[in-house]
């Protein structure tokens, strides 16, 4: 079964460009952004210390092997996304300026300021949960206070990794290929509406909120009430960083998320103080 675009005339002059030059130059570019943050997630995991050590293997080593799978993720997710995005009515600045040469600047600048605001609204919203979930027993227990170091330490992969390539691996990947399921399972002719769009928008973000399961269970134990915590506090911000990809462009929900992390991080930096 092949990816088709859709065919009413809302789809506008995008379609998956099955030809291979311009696609190739746009997963090309969006490649690229995306492996920014893998290797802004391999300094910080080498900086910090936290590479496991494992007999037999050198640190380099260790170090490649961690980065293999969120690399192959991203690759993927790169490839279905640039092939189905088109067909739902996904788009990318970033794929768009490097097939047409669109500036990226001028659109982007004009949704930043809601994007992020938006984020941040999703931050606090987030972090007041939290204290709600904490006298439940639903929040991870972690050893001592952060230090400045170590919360300067988490900024470029807060930023890079989670902010950007995060976004690429879930809002283009999978809500892509998600959405493009709901599309050809309601006759994939028209561009599809929110009956398709809000299930794979909620599908996607409770993946994201699973997806932070490991990072979760490698600093306490993953109790029910964790689980729940976790998956429900990142399906929530899965939810809205989707709507930006939907009602706007990938782009936009990658700011949306950098919004949330410039709230974390003021928070953490202020129990850091406080402390």
């Amino acid at each position: 079964m092949t990816m088709q675009a859709p065919t009413d005339a809302s789809a506008g002059s995008v379609g998956p460009d099955a030809g291979g030059g311009s696609y190739l130059r746009r997963a090309g570019a969006l490649l690229g952004l995306g492996l920014v943050g893998v290797a802004s997630l391999g300094a910080t995991v080498a900086l910090t210390g936290a590479l496991p050590d494992v007999p037999g293997f050198s640190t380099l080593a260790v170090l490649l092997l961690t980065l293999v799978a969120p690399t192959a993720f991203l690759i993927v997710a790169v490839l279905l996304g640039t092939r189905a995005a088109p067909c739902v009515g996904l788009r990318s600045l970033v794929a768009d300026r490097a097939t047409d040469g669109t500036p990226v600047l001028p659109e982007l600048g004009d949704i930043a300021p809601y994007a992020v605001g938006a984020g941040a609204a999703v931050g606090l919203l987030l972090a007041s949960l939290d204290v709600v979930f904490a006298p439940l027993g639903a929040t991870p227990a972690v050893e001592g206070r952060p230090t400045f170091l170590q919360v300067f330490a988490s900024v470029p992969v807060r930023f890079l990794y989670g902010g950007i390539t995060e976004e690429l691996i879930l809002r283009w990947g999978v809500l892509s290929a998600v959405a493009w399921v709901g599309w050809r399972a309601t006759g994939g002719v028209r561009r599809p509406g929110p009956t398709v769009m809000w299930p794979a928008i909620g599908i996607t973000a409770l993946l994201f909120g699973l997806g932070h399961l490991p990072a979760v269970a490698g600093i306490g134990t993953l109790t029910p009430s964790v689980v729940a915590r976790t998956v429900l506090l990142n399906a929530l911000g899965g939810v809205v960083y989707g709507w930006f990809a939907w009602r706007y462009h990938l782009e936009a929900a990658m700011l949306a998320h950098a919004g949330t992390h410039v709230v974390f991080v003021t928070l953490s930096l202020l129990v850091v103080v406080l402390s």
